[in-house]
């Protein structure tokens, strides 16, 4: 279940009894995810996670914070014989973004675009001599070298972490009216093997997004 909080300026709290009067002083909004917002899934393209709406009177500038814990699965085999290397590896990445007033005409990206907030890229190789696997194949009680392989040696490597990670997004020079906030991720993975085997995995557990209606310096350049 989905957790949504609004935080009111001064203003709107000194005019509680008009709805209309609420409306426009807000100054800030929050939402806040106490569950898991994205499972375990190897691809992912852009989905909104969180989302809230702000009303503005006149042209302002807004600081978007984003908060997530992000977690990372990550998983590599090699299998190697007779001195023949081999290598494996995977790799995970969620990103973030957001979008103001998303699928209207006036949809823009707040600044600096994508983040990542967390990637990882593991990569296993060995070389093994491999050991020697013997059957006595008739049952003569004498094992020749024609009844022994050399069978290939494994080595396993898995990481599975979680953290929580924040990033303030900017959008400068906001008209008036109200708008949507929407903080969207995405999850990419990638793994390749030869002998052995990889898989990865990205996830997105609890989080929260902060929305402040502020005033920058005129002409400031917001990226460099």
């Amino acid at each position: 279940m989905k957790r949504m909080f609004f935080v009111f300026g001064l203003a709107a709290a000194l005019a509680w009894g008009s709805e209309t009067t609420l409306a426009q002083s807000a100054k800030n909004a929050v939402q806040v995810s106490n569950v898991t917002l994205v499972n375990n899934t190897t691809d992912l393209d852009w989905v909104t996670v969180l989302n809230t709406s702000i009303k503005t009177s006149e042209q302002k500038d807004l600081i978007i914070g984003g908060s997530f814990e992000t977690g990372l699965y990550t998983q590599t085999l090699v299998r190697s014989k007779g001195g023949v290397s081999d290598t494996s590896f995977a790799e995970a990445k969620v990103e973030i973004r957001v979008l103001i007033d998303g699928g209207t005409a006036a949809e823009r990206t707040a600044e600096p675009g994508i983040v990542v907030y967390d990637r990882r890229y593991q990569q296993l190789m060995a070389t093994f001599g491999g050991y020697t696997k013997c059957t006595d194949s008739n049952s003569d009680g004498i094992i020749t070298v024609d009844e022994c392989a050399l069978t290939a040696e494994e080595l396993n490597l898995i990481l599975d972490t979680m953290a929580a990670h924040h990033f303030n997004f900017v959008l400068g020079d906001l008209g008036s009216g109200l708008h949507t906030v929407q903080i969207q991720a995405r999850v990419t993975t990638d793994k390749g093997a030869q002998l052995g085997s990889a898989s990865a995995l990205g996830s997105i557990g609890k989080g929260s997004l902060t929305v402040e209606e502020v005033r920058l310096v005129k002409g400031i350049d917001l990226t460099r």
